[in-house]
């Protein structure tokens, strides 16, 4: 036991480990990423990556790295601002914007600087000197279940927060309605990353033109997966072009590292360049990995066989805990929720799957509400029929031994 200065946080961490609430973290020898990891040198079947496409390791894009690392080192060196943009930046910028049918796009270091440098100045003020006369903060709508990035990035913001319950767009119009005259931005997760399920892009985007409010989609759970092509939600639910801005991380169907915000003008994308904080003052993705992005943009725009058997996996174990008797929320995303609904039994059906081999992490406070604690599964396209259905087995037998079945 700390004392002193550091004895509440000794405190919080002895409470948490004493009543099992401290999250177990596995130590992984090798690639994360795979269907089949190793930890404690025990092959365990993973069902939490966001891998979806399988894209982590792949062949083509490791070699894109390597060879870009051969030209431009490993690191980005300082901040685009300081040190200038490099040609392979600029170059993947417009080629993702031309992809997602944008007028341009910005990239960051991650997801969750993305979110958090351009959502607080889409209600905010320009921030450094006044331009237009009685400029105030505006107002910002998001979704209750809107992913913690977005949650922190408003939080940020000068603008007042407004709070709509999870897909109530009449709520949201009435919050609108009564706010006409304050700047606007509604803030949606395209893909909801608990639930898996769609944000209804037709309606928000109505919302959007009706009430001259800056639609901003956090599309990290859709891009790559979903579309024709992979563009993501937006162009699956038949609205590409009409969303201002998209956002989305390279850490889930991309398999690497950064994120971005694809604008519908280029105003508006030079207006992050020079207000997103962490555009300013953050380094970019470094180069070699932007090479490699440059490749997975290949692969996305051609992998309609690994958006395919994503799909069937998906498909499979969601219709296979269904019969199971097990809770589930419908769906057509990867994410396939498995509800406990008791953090208790979440934590013991979790511990019961690491014993039998099977990564699956409980999900409980503060990544959901008390009452929708969860298993939140995950397909990728490099799982097979057979790793799909050893996860059904034992959610068959360990359901059954703890009443949830």
């Amino acid at each position: 036991m700390q004392d002193g200065k550091l004895a509440y946080f000794s405190e919080v961490v002895r409470h948490l480990r004493e009543n099992n609430l401290y999250p177990h973290i596995p130590e992984i020898s090798g690639p994360s990423t795979a269907p089949e990891i190793i930890i404690g040198g025990k092959k365990y079947l993973s069902f939490c990556s966001n891998n979806y496409l399988g894209l982590a390791n792949n062949p083509e894009i490791n070699l894109a790295v390597q060879q870009a690392v051969e030209r431009y080192g490993v690191g980005s060196g300082s901040t685009r601002l300081l040190s200038g943009s490099l040609d392979i930046q600029q170059q993947f910028e417009k080629e993702l914007a031309n992809f997602l049918q944008a007028k341009d796009s910005v990239t960051f270091s991650s997801g969750f600087l993305a979110n958090t440098s351009v959502i607080r100045y889409l209600g905010d003020p320009f921030p450094y000197f006044p331009l237009i006369k009685k400029d105030k903060p505006g107002a910002i709508f998001s979704d209750q279940l809107n992913h913690a990035s977005i949650v922190d990035a408003v939080r940020l913001s000068y603008a007042e927060r407004v709070i709509y319950k999870h897909r109530d767009y009449d709520g949201l119009e009435r919050e609108l309605r009564r706010r006409k005259k304050v700047r606007k931005a509604i803030i949606t997760d395209g893909v909801f990353s608990m639930d898996g399920d769609f944000a209804d892009l037709p309606r928000l985007a109505k919302l959007s033109q009706e009430y001259d409010a800056v639609l901003y989609v956090d599309d990290a759970h859709g891009a790559g997966v979903l579309g024709p092509n992979g563009e993501g939600t937006a162009a699956h639910l038949g609205v590409a072009g009409k969303v201002d801005l998209v956002m989305a991380s390279f850490t889930k169907a991309w398999g690497s590292i950064g994120g971005y915000v694809a604008a519908i003008s280029k105003d508006l994308a030079d207006y992050i360049r020079v207000t997103g904080r962490g555009y300013i003052f953050s380094d970019p993705i470094p180069p070699a990995f932007v090479a490699g992005l440059l490749k997975t943009l290949e692969i996305i725009r051609d992998g309609h066989g690994l958006r395919k058997q994503l799909k069937e996996n998906a498909t499979r174990l969601r219709q296979g805990l269904q019969r199971l008797g097990l809770e589930t929320i419908p769906g057509e995303t990867a994410i396939v929720p498995l509800m406990v609904r008791s953090e208790k039994k979440v934590i013991e059906l979790s511990d019961a799957l690491y014993a039998a081999g099977i990564l699956a992490p409980a999900i409980r406070r503060p990544a959901v509400d008390v009452g929708a604690e969860r298993l939140r599964l995950t397909l990728t396209a490099s799982h097979t029929k057979q790793h799909v259905d050893k996860l059904l087995e034992h959610c068959d037998v360990i359901g059954k031994r703890l009443a949830l079945i």
